[in-house]
Order: structure tokens, then C-alpha cells, then sequence
């Protein structure tokens, strides 16, 4: 799997058009049967930091999905970020659930697999 992470401070007056965009991108997005997650999210300490965050199967869906005229509608506001946008592009080669924290937590060594 590939996560793509982006990370944009809107201007205080552009927060709402922001969101909207993240938000219209989201819906369609994590409909697509490539995807295994797209979340919007917003910063508890700084409502006007949005962070789009999606995982794909693989880095061929990834790059189709930056192609996309969906996408290419974020581009401009990855441009008006206040801050220099944070982007962020990672491979992810297992993923675990509460079955490994319980593990962890009721052993005294190493659970490496």
C-alpha cells in the first residue's frame, strides 16, 4: 500500500472553501474501489491546518489519482497554504490491529515479525 498525506493552513478566510474542496475530493475518492481510505482531517490546536490523507493499493492507482481532474482541483489551494504545504508520499508494508497492542502489552519481549 502508498499513502499520500498533504498538509495545508488555509487562510483564516478561505478555511470553509478549503474544506469544502477536501471534502468534495473525499467523497468520490474513497468510493473507488483502489482506495482503502481518504480522511479529512483538521487540527484540534489550529482549525485552519486541513491535512488530506489517502491510501491506495498501489503506487499505479496513487498516480492515477494525482492525474485526475479531481485532484488537479487541490492544486490551487495546495498554493494558497499559508505555510509551505507538507506532502508526504510513504509506503506501508504491514498493517496490524488492536490483535498486536494487546500482544505487546501482555508481553515482555520483542513481538517482531
Amino acid at each position: 500500500m502508498i499513502q499520500a498525506s498533504f498538509r495545508l493552513v488555509a487562510p483564516e478566510k478561505k478555511r470553509q472553501e478549503f474544506l469544502s474542496v477536501l471534502m468534495c475530493l473525499k467523497g468520490p475518492t474513497e468510493a473507488l474501489a483502489e482506495c482503502r481510505s481518504c480522511r479529512v482531517f483538521q487540527d484540534v490546536q489550529d482549525e485552519n491546518v486541513l491535512t488530506y490523507v489517502v491510501t491506495w493499493e498501489t503506487q499505479e492507482d496513487l498516480e492515477e489519482h494525482l492525474r485526475s481532474d479531481r485532484f488537479r482541483r487541490l492544486l490551487p489551494y495546495i498554493e494558497m497554504s499559508c505555510d509551505p504545504p507538507e506532502v508526504v508520499f510513504g509506503t506501508i508494508n504491514q498493517v496490524r490491529g488492536i490483535e498486536f497492542m494487546i500482544a505487546v502489552l501482555s508481553s515482555k519481549t520483542s513481538l517482531r515479525e
